[in-house]
């Protein structure tokens, strides 16, 4: 007969063992993460009064770029948020990219005015602004504590985002980067609080950006296509959405630089950023974006431009291991023919992707940038500690990045 310890232990043994089969037994699981709402297309900014008011909201702070703001883009927001009877205050103070001091400002303004949800409007730099902003204002958080690994703050204010550019994908992913004080580096936050409630994607608001910006912002998107897609967190639903995107991007980004006033175009480019930046919030980037974030806080060089300049380059370091996923991205480039092997449709690729830069008259190297030399091993190290590199599908060393930085600095363009 068993006594009452030898029952006890028994049950105690099944657990574990029962706890463990459990812990080892789901394959293959992945999250995917996307907006509560999105609407898309031409003139959804006349439908952002009636959707705030179906979720409750009484007063939004609007996170707006400055240009956007004295361009007039706001205006049918506006006029949409007085028809739905929505309170609103206007903060048009985004400048390139932002800083913690901004963000610190607008915070205040949020409880000063009891706002209860946050919009971000303009580009990558209002929306990942107006993220920091909403969760900061709910949690009453530093950047700083954001940014730590193991943040446990939650945001209990809405969120959304209006983009006026298609590339940053901001609209639909958990992260926000936001420059330092210093303007040396910057905080890269990932949190699923991050993701917007709303995305209201409309193409009239993109029509006759300057050349520039739209080819920028165009390589920045097709940046996270293409690391979504060969990243160590990738998974079917991210690569689906990813290689869609590459497609799309490199049918229409040299249309909409070509033809700022293309409104089918410049759809498909705002539906291409949103597939990618679903791609690469659930699946994640690489050391293109590793690298992109210190560069470009230290030298003040855009990031969509400091993206393109990096990604053949990385794309070349990471073919050892993603030689199938490049030929993948060679038959979405429409740079592959009947013959080629595998590798050849790899190393396609990668010349599409600098043919492309050509194309819309990006640079191709760093060296007409202010980059030195002597800063190569220390922004190494920051490339190593950016919490994009852990996607990145090649391991990576202090060395591979100083090399590869000469590389890029030393190579002279292409014409």
């Amino acid at each position: 007969m068993k006594t009452i310890e030898q029952s006890l232990d028994n049950a105690l043994i099944e657990n574990v063992v029962t706890h463990t089969v459990d812990e080892l037994t789901p394959r293959g699981l992945f999250n995917f993460n996307a907006p509560r709402q999105t609407l898309m297309g031409e003139g959804a900014i006349l439908r952002i009064g009636e959707m705030l008011r179906h979720l409750g909201v009484s007063h939004v702070l609007v996170v707006a770029d400055r240009v956007v703001h004295e361009k007039g883009l706001m205006r049918s927001m506006e006029r949409s948020l007085e028809r739905a009877g929505i309170e609103f205050t206007l903060y048009p103070g985004i400048t390139r990219e932002p800083d913690e001091t901004v963000v610190a400002t607008a915070t205040e303004l949020v409880a000063r005015n009891r706002a209860d949800f946050v919009l971000g409007f303009g580009g990558g730099s209002a929306i990942d602004a107006a993220k920091a902003i909403a969760l900061a204002g709910s949690c009453k958080s530093s950047l700083q504590e954001m940014a730590e690994p193991g943040f446990s703050g939650r945001r209990t204010i809405g969120l959304g985002a209006v983009p006026t550019t298609a590339g940053t994908g901001s609209e639909v992913t958990d992260i926000s980067v936001i420059m330092c004080a210093d303007r040396q580096h910057k905080f890269v936050i990932k949190e699923v609080d991050l993701m917007p409630d709303l995305a209201i994607v409309d193409p009239a608001l993109m029509l006759n950006l300057p050349p520039l910006v739209t080819a920028a912002t165009g390589i920045d998107a097709l940046t996270h296509a293409i690391e979504a897609y060969a990243a160590r967190s990738s998974h079917p639903l991210a690569k689906a959405l990813a290689i869609c995107a590459v497609q799309s991007i490199a049918e229409a980004l040299p249309v909409v630089v070509g033809n700022s006033g293309d409104m089918a175009a410049r759809l498909t480019m705002a539906t291409a950023a949103y597939k990618a930046g679903l791609a690469f919030s659930n699946s994640g980037l690489g050391l293109v974006h590793a690298i992109s974030h210190q560069i470009g806080a230290r030298y003040q060089l855009a990031h969509g431009i400091a993206n393109g300049i990096l990604l053949p380059y990385v794309m070349k370091f990471n073919a050892l291991v993603c030689q199938r996923q490049y030929a993948a991205i060679a038959h979405m480039l429409g740079v592959t023919h009947s013959g080629m092997t595998e590798r050849e449709q790899c190393m396609a690729s990668i010349a599409a992707v600098r043919q492309l830069l050509c194309d819309i008259g990006l640079p191709g190297s760093l060296a007409g940038t202010s980059i030195h030399r002597d800063d190569f091993a220390d922004i190494a190290t920051g490339a190593l500690a950016d919490v994009c590199i852990r996607d990145n599908p090649r391991d990576v060393t202090q060395t591979d990045i100083v090399q590869l930085l000469e590389e890029a600095c030393s190579t002279k363009e292409k014409n």
